[in-house]
């Protein structure tokens, strides 16, 4: 089982470290994927973050997963970038899981990936959801092989739920548990 988190500039910093982490403490592999020219990238509040990778180093075709933080690097970078789109449509059109975060849902939703499914994201960017159900009250939402979240502050229960669909619930509660991580 190996996954990519998919980073551009000014990604939302808790939002891909704390998942990152315990999706590792889940001994999930999981390869942090730059779609820039470099592997340093600098987080939403002015982190320096080393990729692993750069998008153009990789083969799809051996990930089984996908994960998008949100913060203003959906805005500034994804929403327009052709190299985000053929990366999700390629996870789509196979299958795998795709887990989107705060404002990164609306990419999915702006490619009808969302359609008739139950969804969530930070307020506002459910308007590039195109025939979506929002679903407003809640903090993370599964649908099928898409789990989409709120914001940072749900971080810990997306990063339980992409833990639960690939490794099952008790590792997932192992984790969380191990973090004192109380509902």
């Amino acid at each position: 089982m190996r996954g990519i988190i998919l980073l551009a500039n000014h990604f939302e910093d808790t939002e891909a470290i704390v998942t990152i982490d315990l999706l590792r403490r889940a001994n999930i592999e999981l390869d942090l994927v730059s779609i820039t020219n470099n592997f340093e990238l600098t987080t939403q509040y002015n982190l320096t973050i080393k990729a692993d990778k750069k998008i153009e180093d990789i083969k799809i075709c051996e990930y089984d997963f996908l994960i998008i933080p949100g913060g203003k690097a959906v805005f500034e970078t994804h929403l327009s970038s052709t190299i985000t789109k053929n990366v999700i449509e390629k996870f789509y059109h196979q299958h795998k899981l795709i887990a989107t975060i705060c404002a990164a849902p609306s990419i999915l939703g702006q490619y009808n990936y969302l359609e008739n499914l139950p969804f969530t994201c930070f307020p506002t960017c459910e308007e590039k959801v195109i025939k979506g159900k929002y679903l407003k009250d809640e903090s993370v939402v599964v649908a099928d092989n898409l789990i989409t979240a709120k914001a940072a502050g749900a971080t810990f229960d997306f990063a339980y739920e992409i833990i639960k669909y690939l490794k099952g619930a008790e590792i997932a509660k192992k984790v969380i548990d191990s973090v004192y991580y109380k509902k």
